[in-house]
């Protein structure tokens, strides 16, 4: 069973999902992408919290700022959804850490980056991991200037033929059913991060993973729209992790950007928790 949040997070708020879980796990955070709130990790037939639940892990998923209602940033930057969410995080870790080794952090898409910019910096609780999907530093020309042709201050909404187009594989790699599924997990999104996710993201990525002193969990599909996906780029991102301890980098055949929602989504789901699960404990020194 699940429970709202409401975690304070500075001057403002995050909001989202718990669902409570057995001691001596890890409490996994789920950040959602761009265009996606918290209800993505709970899609029916393609839910990752339902998955976390019964391996017994405590999960949230939370709404980024200027996501659902929680608090919106003045400017939506990566940098600030990490300093809101390490606040709001703080929060949840204060009614959670009983029996509790420490936090994983599952992040998608922008929310895999906002992830790395959290493991990249001193955090007040303690983080064993990060575990990413869908994020890359090497977007195709089209999306660039698609996003590009774009004023920053407005939001915008995906279609669903846009999602169709941006989010998934070839129509035999996932039952087109779970587009509609998906529905109410999309939100509008402002241009502000689908600029920065093809600019500043990527002039800032190298620093931003050397940095990163967890251990990292990282996947990037094979029929991926938004950036350019090989073998040999995923290894050159992983590569770029130079103070992890570990890290597990693949290509996953067979899904497109949102790879919870293919049919392969499932063993992603069970590698993910597999590798959460074996993460030892962590004592923070910040």
């Amino acid at each position: 069973m699940t429970e709202q949040l409401t975690l304070t997070a500075g001057s403002g708020s995050v909001t989202g999902l718990l669902a409570r879980g057995e001691t001596g796990r890890p409490l996994l955070v789920c950040i959602p992408g761009g265009s996606y709130n918290a209800r993505y990790f709970d899609v029916p037939g393609h839910s990752f919290v339902r998955a976390a639940i019964e391996r017994g892990f405590s999960v949230a998923a939370l709404n980024r700022p200027g996501y659902e209602d929680s608090t919106p940033l003045s400017r939506p930057t990566f940098a600030g959804n990490a300093d809101a969410l390490v606040a709001a995080i703080d929060d949840l870790w204060s009614k959670t850490m009983d029996g509790c080794p420490g936090v994983v952090l599952v992040g998608h898409s922008i929310g895999g980056a906002i992830a790395m910019h959290i493991a990249s910096q001193p955090r007040p609780w303690p983080l064993l991991g990060i575990a990413i999907s869908a994020i890359h530093y090497d977007a195709p020309e089209a999306v660039t200037q698609a996003w590009n042709s774009m004023p920053a201050d407005i939001t915008i909404e995906f279609s669903p033929e846009q999602r169709v187009q941006f989010m998934y594989g070839p129509a035999e790699t996932y039952d087109v059913s779970v587009v509609a599924a998906a529905s109410a997990a999309s939100s509008p999104i402002p241009v502000a991060e689908l600029l920065e996710v093809v600019d500043g993201w990527i002039r800032d990525f190298p620093g931003i993973a050397a940095a990163v002193d967890v251990p990292v969990h990282y996947r990037l599909s094979e029929h991926e729209q938004l950036w350019i996906s090989s073998p040999a780029g995923v290894d050159a991102f992983a590569a770029a992790f130079t103070c992890a301890p570990s890290v597990s980098a693949h290509q996953v055949l067979g899904a497109g950007h949102n790879i919870d929602h293919h049919h392969a989504g499932s063993q992603y789901r069970h590698d993910v928790l597999d590798w959460a699960g074996n993460l030892p404990a962590r004592e923070e020194t910040s």
